[in-house]
């Protein structure tokens, strides 16, 4: 009894210490806008946040690169960066500044710039001005782990600072119907508009981009023949180790499935550690998550979202979740994980045997059947209507110069 109580105060406390650190980060926020006032919104400014700084990549980057393909000299872009001498591709960009995550430019852009472009939930000290077209792209779509408001059911503290934080956006972009419901209105409790278009940073996948797939592989050093295989597993919230794949094994499968020398890289989720391995490449540092996706030949998971992205290559994708039955009760899903349409496997000798079985017109069928389900919005369009958007708020109906 006595040590139920003290995880009980414990909690409270926590809950406590963060809506006191939620109230000052808001009054810096007000206090921000009050003194960043003077110098008004700029018309053409558009600043990207992709998660919290520490990646150039997702939905802010695609929506980034097809502005500035559209709209030569229309825009100037404000990135943030956690380290912004890391992010050199940007700065040979007149029409880019970079400034680093949470410091005094970031809080003035934040108050001045005419649109905001972010996938994940912002520091509370950045205020959201009236006028600012404000958009959240998520980062990840589909029907997979829970987030928002459905992993805070005891703490009404966290509750309450999500439910504001998501309150403030003019839209929120959605992959599905499912989506929409679930996720954005429900775990978010969003009230907005939703922008029901997909996920821009899946343009490049819905509609097939040969071209830069075979870019990408060049890059990456890979033989038109080698099967490139992509290991991505997803971030554990509660401190547990990643999984650990036969990577050996797995490669043997993935020869014998396709005949061909394969070759095994893995990509770590951007909060999660040095995944261990025999890999032939180490991609963690990669910046073009969909762009590996796009390249890939086949892709080895668990729960993250990326494989709702994938799934619209229709090539081979299997979930290796040998700590599922902790995960479900640490995390929980949505929707059953079996249900997703996925092959699932809990241990390295049912993936092989899997990777030796594979049936592609199978597959595919269930990731069509997965698609109608969730009432996937993927048509390979997202840039184009999230860009006519930012056009229409910033430039009423002036057409495309």
């Amino acid at each position: 009894m006595a040590e139920k109580n003290f995880m009980r105060s414990t909690g409270l406390l926590d809950q406590c210490a963060r809506a006191v650190k939620y109230c000052g980060a808001r009054v810096i926020s007000h206090v921000a806008q009050m003194a960043c006032s003077r110098f008004g919104i700029e018309g053409n400014t558009v600043l990207f946040e992709s998660f919290l700084g520490k990646r150039l990549d997702c939905n802010p980057k695609a929506i980034y690169d097809f502005l500035r393909e559209e709209y030569p000299g229309k825009y100037r872009y404000i990135w943030v960066a956690e380290r912004p001498s890391d992010w050199i591709d940007l700065y040979g960009s007149e029409d880019t500044e970079v400034v680093r995550f949470r410091s005094a430019d970031h809080l003035k852009y934040a108050c001045i710039a005419n649109v905001l472009i972010t996938n994940s939930p912002r520091s509370n000290e950045l205020p959201f001005p009236k006028s600012q077209l404000k958009i959240q792209t998520w980062h990840g779509g589909g029907c997979y782990k829970k987030v928002g408001t459905a992993l805070n059911e005891g703490a009404p503290v966290n509750r309450f600072i999500t439910s504001r934080q998501f309150a403030q956006y003019d839209y929120f972009i959605s992959s599905s119907s499912f989506f929409s419901q679930t996720v954005a209105r429900g775990h978010y409790r969003f009230t907005g508009n939703l922008l029901e278009c997909g996920m821009p940073r899946n343009d490049r996948l819905v509609n097939g981009d040969e071209i830069g797939r075979r870019s990408i592989r060049t890059a990456l050093g890979l033989a038109e023949s080698d099967c490139f295989v992509l290991f991505v597993p997803t971030w554990r919230d509660f401190g547990d180790d990643l999984p650990c794949l036969d990577v050996r094994g797995v490669k043997r499968a993935f020869e014998r499935l396709g005949g061909s020398n394969a070759v095994m890289a893995k990509r770590g989720h951007y909060f999660s550690g040095r995944q261990q391995g025999s890999f032939d490449m180490d991609l963690d540092d990669y910046p073009d998550m969909q762009g590996l996706l796009l390249a890939a030949d086949a892709v080895i998971t668990d729960y993250s979202s990326v494989i709702w992205d994938y799934s619209f290559t229709y090539r081979p994708c299997f979930l290796f979740a040998p700590d599922l039955a902790k995960y479900e009760v640490d995390r929980g899903f949505d929707v059953d994980i079996h249900e997703w349409g996925f092959p699932v496997y809990e241990s390295n000798e049912e993936l092989i045997a899997a990777i030796d079985k594979f049936d592609e017109r199978g597959f595919r069928s269930a990731m069509e059947t997965h698609h109608a389900q969730l009432g996937s919005f993927e048509k390979g369009h997202a840039c184009e209507t999230v860009a006519k958007l930012i056009e229409t708020h910033c430039f009423g109906n002036e057409e495309k110069e």
